[in-house]
């Protein structure tokens, strides 16, 4: 039960992210798309909710952002 909630907690902090994190990024980045990448990135590697993914599906949903 308590990996079933904690693994929601996970994609729901992942949703924020996305959500929040990852417009404000791009937004700061001067229209440079892999410097908002780079920027979330740097956060996706060391927060758990995004490790709990693995590295190659981190970088797989970096790289489908827009």
């Amino acid at each position: 039960m308590i990996s079933w909630l904690l693994r929601w907690w996970h994609k729901r902090q992942r949703a924020i992210d996305l959500d929040i994190l990852w417009p404000a990024c791009r937004d700061n980045a001067d229209g440079d798309l892999d410097v908002a990448k780079a920027a979330f990135a740097v956060h996706a590697f060391h927060d758990p909710a995004w490790l709990e993914l693995g590295e190659t599906e981190i970088v797989r949903r970096i790289g489908e952002l827009t």
